[in-house]
């Protein structure tokens, strides 16, 4: 059963990998047409044609750097002159890659160039960037009374644990969301925030075997989870069947924290 109706439309930023091709997918096999954004076109266009061919839905792939305010205001421009000024999810899924030095170092041991620059560049994609994409479609979504936004972030956010700079920016995003859950619903817009876990996607490949499996038991399930399944839980909280659902945050972590 398909869970938006004939029309509707999403934009996934950080669209062509990971949880973000994943999210683009659940969203066009759940009957939404798709705007696929990521700083490669080639890719992004790629993604679009393969969501097209495999669900007969529209899809469109858009360059756009999600931390550059003139990037994102230029691929908005582009996609609601594909669909004709609708808006009905946005998930923003884009973020900066694990780096792992930035991981392990606490605070009281970063040098002046880390405790700057470290965080400056995290804040730019996961939180700015969110922020930027999340106007503008609260721009477009005003005149309909209807849509909903989801932004990603994780649980380091609600308990702390390591990767400072991660954990400062996906922590703002949980406020954001709020206030725009907050002043948003007169309009009929919602917004919620998925809190990951242990995913299975490329930051595997940034640690040991040893830390791997001992990320893998860390849950109640005793494993990864996987792209599809935190997809899935995007696309619900951004479709109709959580119309009631706002301000809220979701933890989608295989049981890891328990609330």
């Amino acid at each position: 059963m398909s869970l938006y109706p004939q029309g509707a439309w999403a934009v996934v930023t950080g669209g062509t990998k990971g949880i973000g091709r994943a999210t683009a997918e659940a969203f066009a096999a759940h009957g939404a047409n798709v705007a696929v954004v990521s700083r490669k076109a080639h890719e992004a266009e790629a993604v679009a044609h393969d969501l097209a061919a495999a669900h007969g839905v529209t899809a469109l792939g858009v360059e756009a750097d999600v931390a550059d305010l003139a990037s994102v205001k230029a691929a908005f421009e582009e996609i609601l002159d594909v669909s004709d000024g609708r808006l009905d999810a946005l998930a923003c899924v884009a973020g900066h890659p694990v780096v792992p030095a930035w991981w392990d170092t606490p605070l009281a041991a970063m040098d002046d160039e880390a405790v700057t620059r470290w965080f400056d560049e995290v804040a730019r994609v996961d939180l700015a960037g969110s922020r930027y994409c999340a106007r503008e479609a609260l721009r477009a979504m005003a005149p309909r009374k209807a849509g909903a936004i989801v932004l990603v972030s994780s649980t380091p956010a609600l308990t702390g644990y390591k990767g400072l700079p991660y954990t400062e920016a996906k922590a703002a995003l949980l406020g954001l969301a709020k206030e725009i859950a907050r002043h948003a619903g007169a309009d009929g817009i919602r917004a919620n925030v998925v809190a990951l876990g242990n995913v299975r996607t490329a930051w595997l490949d940034e640690v040991s075997a040893e830390e791997a499996a001992a990320l893998e038991r860390e849950n109640a399930l005793r494993r990864f989870g996987e792209p599809r399944e935190i997809a899935e839980a995007i696309v619900w909280l951004a479709s109709p069947a959580a119309s009631f659902v706002t301000g809220q945050t979701l933890i989608v972590d295989g049981g890891t924290e328990m609330r």
